[in-house]
């Protein structure tokens, strides 16, 4: 069986996430980390046990008859539909739901979580023209009022899909830049929510965000923004800095079940391993606002990303080998049956041989068994967890595990007899205190990895 497990991100999000740390888990396993040429068949290149991949930007680009980016994905895709045993996170299919604003927020808007009370998607409508009064009717009629938020309509490819702006009133209506998804204002006291997941795992990393915005100000001239910036963990700016009068407002912190029922029901609806949703609570009524979702995100604040990464990958190798090999018994054991049918004269009953169910429990069904609360406090700048004797700990990471103390078993089949001690298969949540602020100092840390090493 092949030990090599393909990998493609663009040399920008390679750097970001040090590929060359996951060639170094991926080893310790027993894998080969091999970076994919999108320009030549993978055929050669092979043969992959798993393909890890960013390709959203290439797919976007495909989509827009780039003749190079086709030929690339027609690649791709062609390797995948003759190799149905490798593992593909994530599969392109699940990936194009979200290449488009739109149909991100129909999703959403389409799924039980519109029904129920405290999770929605702030109001939204495609514009597809720059004509004001034709606008006007698109706006009223889908109930998105001022002030609004413009995005491109593509939420990936280019720098250009971050690139938004701040609608007043009327008069800005001139600047939009179709097709955009335009998308109703919440005010939500500057913080967003990040919410990273790795397959049944995530992680919650507050970043800075807009400040709240009055209604009714039509005369104010539209603002401009990089989403990527605002929402920079060291972002600090006119736009995020709260007003004086909104700094004593109450805040709202996230609570564990909602978000549990957020990612429960987007990952059943998107099917994606690696996701990034955010999220943002509504000052007034405390309602949980969906605004984004983006697939393989990147992470950052999530320190064991890579590890857990990796120890995903194989798990998923080895399902599927296990999958592959149960429907060649199944196969064997039908072929067998119809021989017998055909030599044995003497009476029998109709046999019928079903394919065999799958003996892996899945991560979600042994993760969402049992759920108990975490009770999340501020301490001066950090965050703590109580614990069961009435103390603190202070982390960044808060694990919840079975009422029993039973441990989760990781689902990997390794040679080493310290695996489950090594690596815990948890429900896991980790929230980051909010770090946009003037006195906010950036820890950094250098890196000499080599990428070209893969």
């Amino acid at each position: 069986m092949s030990n090599k497990v393909g990998f493609w991100a663009s040399d920008k999000k390679c750097l970001k996430i040090n590929v060359s740390e996951l060639e170094d888990h991926l080893r310790v396993q027993g894998f080969q980390l091999i970076k994919i040429d999108l320009n030549a068949p993978l055929e050669p290149q092979g043969p992959f046990a798993a393909i890890i991949h960013k390709l959203a930007d290439v797919m976007v680009r495909a989509q827009q008859s780039d003749k190079l980016a086709q030929k690339q994905i027609q690649l791709f895709e062609d390797y995948v539909d003759k190799h149905p045993e490798v593992v593909i996170l994530d599969p392109l299919e699940n990936v194009r739901k979200l290449l488009d604003r739109y149909r991100q927020y129909k999703l959403i808007d389409d799924s039980e979580l519109a029904r129920e009370d405290g999770v929605f998607t702030p109001t939204f409508v495609e514009l597809t023209t720059s004509d004001v009064n034709e606008n006007l009717q698109k706006l009223r009629a889908a109930s998105v009022s001022f002030p609004f938020v413009c995005k491109p309509l593509v939420a990936h490819g280019s720098s250009y899909a971050h690139q938004m702006s701040l609608i007043f009133g009327t008069s800005g209506l001139k600047t939009i830049s179709p097709p955009c998804v335009a998308q109703t204002f919440i005010n939500h006291n500057a913080r967003l929510f990040k919410l990273f997941l790795i397959k049944d795992q995530y992680f919650v990393i507050e970043r800075p965000s807009l400040k709240n915005f009055k209604r009714g100000d039509t005369d104010c001239e539209p603002v401009f923004f990089d989403s990527h910036d605002i929402s920079k963990p060291t972002s600090c700016c006119a736009l995020t800095e709260l007003d004086r009068k909104d700094q004593t407002c109450e805040t709202r912190d996230p609570e564990k079940a909602r978000l549990d029922r957020i990612v429960k029901v987007v990952s059943d609806k998107l099917g994606l391993t690696l996701l990034g949703i955010d999220v943002i609570i509504d000052n007034k009524t405390g309602r949980y606002a969906i605004i984004d979702m983006n697939a393989f995100p990147g992470y950052d604040g999530v320190d064991s990303f890579l590890q857990i990464l990796c120890d995903i990958t194989v798990e998923e190798i080895d399902k599927k080998r296990k999958g592959m090999k149960g429907m060649a018994m199944t196969t064997e054991m039908s072929e067998t049956n119809e021989i017998s049918a055909t030599t044995d004269t003497s009476d029998t009953q109709d046999i019928t041989c079903l394919p065999l169910q799958s003996v892996v429990t899945s991560d979600t069904e042994r993760t969402t068994q049992s759920k108990p609360p975490v009770i999340v406090t501020r301490s001066e700048d950090k965050w703590t967890t109580k614990t069961s004797n009435g103390g603190t700990i202070d982390k960044t990471v808060i694990q919840s595990l079975p009422q029993n103390g039973t441990e989760f078993d990781s689902g990997i089949d390794t040679s080493d007899s310290c695996d489950e001690n090594k690596y815990k298969k948890q429900s896991v949540v980790k929230v980051v205190r909010r770090q946009h602020s003037r006195s906010f100092t950036l820890q950094t840390t250098s890196r000499t990895d080599d990428f070209n090493s893969i």
